[in-house]
């Protein structure tokens, strides 16, 4: 388990009763069991006096992400701003905290997440079953971009490489997980299901994206409730061979223990947003019932009501260098027959409402319970990646 590593600096030659309260005063703001100290390669800068600039410019190197705490005593604050302003000239990310303010602990617990995410998130292989759809013109991710922001290794699988889903048997935990939500045959589903989770297992994936048209097209059956069931389970799992959205979804997974609802974007105005899709993961919505599929009539899709009403938006650009990130009630689950099956509406403020319009990353956002803002974009920050304003 990753721990925060904290480093304590004063004035050189500081009397050890300028250290002596630091402990007590470290773990009003976080736990024990979730920090250490350390004499070099900090995650956290605390101040404890004026005088430690140069110190703390010593501790600090390229590719790192920084929270540096300060207090209105002995000149600590001073002290912190300073270190602040060399960090933004050599452009490392970093954070300035005031040890006496309220929200300084749930800063620093949410940084905690950030550093185990981003560890957590190297290493991981991403499948991408197919090839990113056609029409998604602003979605294609390099394999070079993934491993250099996220870590994560692309496993791209042709549909060649994969025995046809009518060779493999027909998933009963699978069947057993929608019985009694729909009159429909769900035996080709439950194959689909079992060829994916083969696939997974066989070649040890942490993620799959499936170009799911061309099954659908050719076989009347699609991916929509196997990808469901996988993002209910805890393995992202997303649609359209979309890299943007996969990798946003491998984050949030690990920041929040959640993986989001890959949603389109059918309506952007200063009265009503409107997002609708297929593949919802049945744990996030009540009442859900398995229709067909929007699009093309066929197959299976989840059709629910997503639950709580309070969400967040997030989407990356296409470089992983951008990203939007907004956070929204819930006014409307609407159930329209023109368009994908699990349908919500939200009222966002007048300038997410211009950057959607304006200067949108791509048509799939990301939507999950709760308001993740602060914790997403810390992980921006640290990550390297512009949060739209």
């Amino acid at each position: 388990m990753t721990k925060l590593k904290i480093k304590l600096l004063a004035f050189q030659g500081a009397p050890d009763a300028v250290f002596q309260n630091a402990v007590s005063r470290i773990e009003k703001l976080i736990s024990p069991e979730n920090y250490s100290l350390t004499e070099s390669d900090p995650d956290v800068l605390f101040f404890l006096s004026g005088g430690s600039e140069l110190l703390a410019t010593k501790q600090v190197s390229a590719g790192n992400f920084y929270m540096l705490i300060g207090s209105q005593y002995d000149n600590s604050y001073a002290s912190a701003t300073e270190v602040k302003a060399y960090l933004n000239e050599m452009n490392f990310p970093s954070l300035l905290l005031d040890e006496e303010e309220p929200e300084t602990p749930a800063i620093l617990n949410d940084f905690l997440a950030v550093k185990q995410a981003i560890k957590n998130l190297k290493g991981q292989k991403l499948g991408q079953i197919g090839q990113v759809s056609d029409w998604l013109v602003s979605s294609a991710v390099s394999p070079a971009v993934l491993i250099a922001k996220l870590g994560i290794q692309l496993n791209v699988i042709p549909w060649s490489e994969l025995a046809h889903f009518s060779e493999f048997k027909t998933s009963a935990s699978f069947l057993e997980s929608f019985n009694g939500t729909t009159k429909m045959d769900l035996t080709k589903t439950a194959k689909v299901s079992e060829m994916l989770t083969d696939t997974i297992q066989k070649r040890n994936l942490d993620a799959i994206t499936v170009e799911c048209f061309p099954m659908v097209q050719k076989d009347y059956v699609t991916a929509c409730l196997p990808l469901a069931k996988f993002n209910n389970e805890g393995i992202p799992a997303g649609c359209e061979g979309d890299l943007t959205a996969i990798a946003g979804m491998m984050l949030c997974k690990e920041l929040t223990g959640i993986v989001p609802w890959i949603a389109n974007i059918n309506k952007a105005t200063d009265e009503v947003c409107m997002f609708s899709h297929c593949t919802i993961a049945p744990g996030l919505v009540s009442g859900f019932s398995v229709k067909t599929h929007f699009e093309t009539g066929q197959g299976t899709a989840i059709e629910g009501d997503f639950k709580g009403d309070r969400i967040t938006i997030f989407r990356f650009d296409k470089t992983l260098s951008k990203a939007f990130i907004a956070s929204a009630n819930i006014t409307g689950r609407p159930k329209l027959r023109t368009a994908c099956r699990t349908q919500i509406e939200v009222k966002l403020n007048a300038n997410e409402v211009k950057l959607l319009r304006e200067s949108p990353l791509g048509n799939h956002h990301l939507i999950f319970p709760g308001d993740c803002k602060r914790v997403l974009n810390l992980a921006c920050k640290g990550l390297g990646i512009d949060v739209l304003k």
